[in-house]
């Protein structure tokens, strides 16, 4: 029987790893790779934009010297890469039996292989012993940590300090036009406080990052620095007028929220917030952060990890990807099937920010995207039909559909499956929110209600935050005001694709 050599196996295994990546560049035992080390020879490098490299070293067992050469992977920048630096490797075991098989690529395939990972900051992955799987779960592993974690801190680091920001003018805000938030507490189900000044500024902040986004590849989308820059005459007029432009072509839960708390907000302290939550969004794009199509949930879920920042107890996301993996592991679909995927239902009806519904959906994409299938062409079914979430938060539906909808940023979709619900509100079927019965078409889910302000001294305004907009009529706000105003998601071609009202009342 044949005895095959190292090289021959990373190439079958970089070829299969090709084929559960297809997104990903996938080279195997090949030189000049590394910038200033054209002769190091990495076993399998992968590569993608918006990522950060992955370093795969495989030995056969007992695999004695594998980890250390994973580790001196670490920092070394690859050519090509964009300045992307190594900050995790692989350290990878075949089993002794693969090199003697007659089918070296069958073999690979099928093989129970361990591995650790290696971070740049000198932890492992995990802190002791070997994880195991086949080539589908090493593929999800290394799809995992290309997410260049620097990237998500530093981005994190500087939301953070931006939400800070916007929190101090919120409360200088609240001493001098205190009706100013209390209609901003209102849109946001919460009490007036520190707590809703940074959700606010979060909310805010989110939507600007978005934005920017979708600057690039949505058209007629203007950049933030022509709206909001040193010498635009109005800041708030232009943001409002380029939010409604993105709101006709959806993307509700992400800007319908953001846009009616600059709606509360006095034109001096709107440009004042504007353009400091501007320079946040600058601080983002430079991080890197932004440029990887998963990491807009991401950055939220590393604030949200430190549970005084909000407040608030959500899910964290090692916790909701391993929940994930069990869900989806049960669901019996040809994932190579887009029609049979998309047929797929899914529903949190306690949603939060969302990490369990992101966390089903990334599993969802990369199980297609491996049986051949393309995760954008599905984004638009996904997001209109297969995911339902549900919370009692404005907020938190808005980090939501800021995740979900961050999995592909550039490709547009109807109305979302995505509702903010009262706490124990029943449809004329009985249905509560928290049970099963909400994924069946119950009038619940096309009658969700939501509140909006009118103008800033609180008269009637346009349904779409617009002042003299012939849109549907919105409701007075008034403190402990919370009776519904209802306005009507709107198609690009003008028209009505259904109504997405959602309630706000006092927790």
């Amino acid at each position: 029987m044949p005895r095959h050599t190292e090289p021959s196996a990373n190439d079958a295994l970089g070829a299969a790893l090709s084929e559960t990546l297809p997104a990903f560049g996938v080279r195997s035992e090949n030189t000049r790779q590394i910038v200033g080390s054209p002769n190091l020879r990495p076993d399998i490098l992968i590569v993608a934009d918006g990522r950060s490299p992955v370093v795969v070293e495989a030995e056969f067992m007992p695999a004695r010297t594998a980890e250390a050469e994973a580790s001196e992977r670490l920092g070394l920048e690859v050519v090509g890469a964009g300045a992307r630096r190594i900050d995790a490797a692989i350290a990878l075991r075949y089993p002794d039996d693969v090199g003697d098989a007659d089918d070296l690529a069958d073999a690979v395939r099928n093989a129970a292989l361990s591995y650790a990972v290696l971070y740049a900051d000198g932890s492992r992955f995990p802190q002791s012993g070997w994880l195991e799987g086949g080539v589908g779960e090493l593929s999800d592993l290394i799809r995992l940590v290309s997410v260049p974690q620097s990237a998500v801190d530093a981005a994190a680091d500087a939301l953070e300090r931006g939400i800070e920001r916007a929190d101090a003018i919120l409360e200088s805000l609240d001493r001098s036009r205190p009706e100013s938030i209390t209609r901003i507490a209102a849109l946001l189900g919460m009490e007036r406080g520190v707590q809703t000044f940074r959700m606010a500024g979060a909310i805010a902040a989110n939507a600007m990052i978005f934005h920017e986004r979708l600057a690039g590849g949505l058209p007629g989308v203007a950049p933030l620095s022509r709206i909001c820059g040193e010498d635009a005459r109005n800041p708030k007029g232009g943001m409002l007028s380029a939010w409604n432009a993105i709101l006709k072509v959806n993307y509700w839960p992400i800007f319908a929220l953001a846009r009616d708390i600059l709606h509360c907000l006095p034109s001096a302290e709107a440009s004042h917030l504007l353009s400091n939550l501007r320079e946040t969004v600058e601080e983002v794009e430079f991080s890197g952060a932004n440029q990887a199509q998963d990491l807009t949930g991401r950055i939220f879920q590393r604030l949200i990890a430190d549970r005084k920042f909000l407040a608030t107890f959500y899910t964290l996301p090692a916790s909701a990807s391993l929940l994930a993996r069990l869900a989806v592991a049960r669901m019996d679909v040809d994932w190579s099937d887009a029609a049979a995927v998309s047929a797929l239902r899914v529903g949190d009806f306690a949603c939060g920010t969302g990490a369990l519904l992101s966390s089903v959906y990334e599993r969802i994409a990369a199980l297609h995207e491996r049986g051949g299938g393309d995760p954008a062409k599905l984004h638009p079914a996904m997001m209109e039909e297969a995911l339902y979430g549900c919370d009692v938060m404005p907020s938190a539906i808005h980090i939501t559909g800021s995740a979900l909808s961050g999995a592909q940023p550039t490709v547009g979709f109807g109305k979302s499956r995505l509702y903010t619900l009262a706490y124990g509100r029943q449809d004329d079927s009985g249905v509560r929110i928290g049970s099963l019965e909400l994924l069946q078409s119950s009038s619940t889910m096309n009658a969700v209600q939501h509140e909006r302000p009118g103008e800033e001294d609180g008269q009637r305004g346009g349904g779409d935050g617009v002042a003299n907009h012939r849109g549907c009529a919105g409701r007075r706000v008034r403190p402990r005001d919370y009776e519904p105003a209802v306005y009507a998601e709107r198609h690009p071609r003008g028209r009505d694709v259904g109504r997405n009202r959602r309630r706000v009342r006092r927790l």
